[in-house]
């Protein structure tokens, strides 16, 4: 009987999955960049094959060897493709330690082993499908991640302008959270000035949109400032979320609190692979921006410790450095 899955387990397995998507991704970059695939696609491996010799409850040595793992694990499980995992080895090492660039087949080659490898080895240690394995669990913020499983419903009977729609939703969710659209201004990190209202004085819709051409260019600048400075700040990649924005529809909300997008032609073409790539990226920035939590944190607990005082705070002046004096009075040898 195969052991039950812990929270940690389940969330080591969704960073495998998730170095193995990154190398993915990498792998279609063009060359030399895309040599960093080699490097994701061996993180993935080893921590998975970590991960399955702890599961079994193998004792492991400290400094074990990459290779080694499959003599070790062996009398336990037959860990298969070994001699491929040996050439997705000697290719990090002559990457890492001799500069030699992987050619686009060794890399290709590196991507289709370690798909058949994860699929095989994954229900067989684990007793789940390595598909089935959610990366959502490594999400720190909540919103975000009810609305990737929201999507992937959608996803799953092949509704992907739905659920690209869904990923939209759970982007801007990531920027809120950070930025307390819907929060106090004071609780959030990354506000970069008021968040414009679209019943804001003057209004620059319908008539008086002509005649104050300028000030709604300017809100639009204002707009897509905030959402630049919002990404780039938590780390996110920005020729990613160009990409994004590219892919997925844009939602409005309206004041009955429905949710509604266009579905063009452009929309409705849009294939799984689209949504795969906008979901990693959803992900991959959830995690990137979870860098701000402390942060965060920090300002809730400043926030709730200052807010509302029943006696104004007192005030000090700034008099330089403490004069010898003082120090002096304050030494414990004049208690002597």
């Amino acid at each position: 009987m195969l052991p039950s899955l812990d929270q940690l387990t389940v969330q080591r397995l969704a960073y495998v999955r998730y170095l193995y998507h990154e190398g993915i991704e990498q792998s279609r970059q063009p060359a030399p960049l895309r040599s960093r695939a080699i490097t994701a696609f061996h993180d993935a491996v080893e921590n998975f094959v970590g991960l399955v010799a702890q599961h079994l409850g193998i004792d492991l040595n400290k400094g074990v060897d990459f290779i080694a793992y499959w003599a070790l694990i062996k009398p336990k499980f037959d860990l298969p493709k070994k001699d491929s995992m040996k050439r997705l080895n000697d290719a990090r090492v002559a990457l890492k330690h001799n500069g030699t660039f992987p050619s686009e087949h060794q890399i290709e080659q590196a991507r289709t082993t370690l798909d058949g490898f994860f699929t095989v080895v994954t229900p067989q240690v684990f007793g789940v499908e390595f598909d089935s394995i959610d990366m959502v669990d490594l999400l720190t913020q909540p919103g975000v991640a009810r609305f990737l499983r929201e999507a992937q419903t959608h996803a799953d009977i092949g509704d992907y302008p739905h659920a690209l729609a869904g990923l939209s939703l759970a982007f801007d969710e990531l920027l809120d959270h950070y930025s307390g659209r819907f929060t106090r201004p004071r609780q959030a990190v990354f506000t970069f000035g008021p968040n414009l209202d679209p019943f804001d004085e003057p209004q620059i819709t319908g008539a008086d949109g002509r005649r104050l051409k300028r000030l709604k260019k300017l809100s639009k600048i204002a707009d897509s400032t905030q959402e630049a400075l919002r990404a780039m700040a938590l780390g996110i990649d920005y020729a990613g979320l160009a990409r994004f924005k590219i892919v997925t529809p844009h939602v409005f909300g309206y004041a009955d609190g429905s949710r509604r997008y266009a579905v063009s032609s452009w929309c409705e073409s849009r294939t799984v692979d689209d949504y795969e790539w906008a979901r990693h990226f959803v992900i991959e920035s959830g995690l990137r921006a979870a860098c701000a939590d402390e942060i965060q944190g920090l300002l809730e607990a400043q926030y709730k410790a200052d807010w509302n005082p029943a006696q104004p705070f007192p005030q000090r002046s700034w008099t330089g450095p403490v004069e010898p004096c003082e120090a002096e009075d304050a030494s414990a040898l004049d208690d002597e």
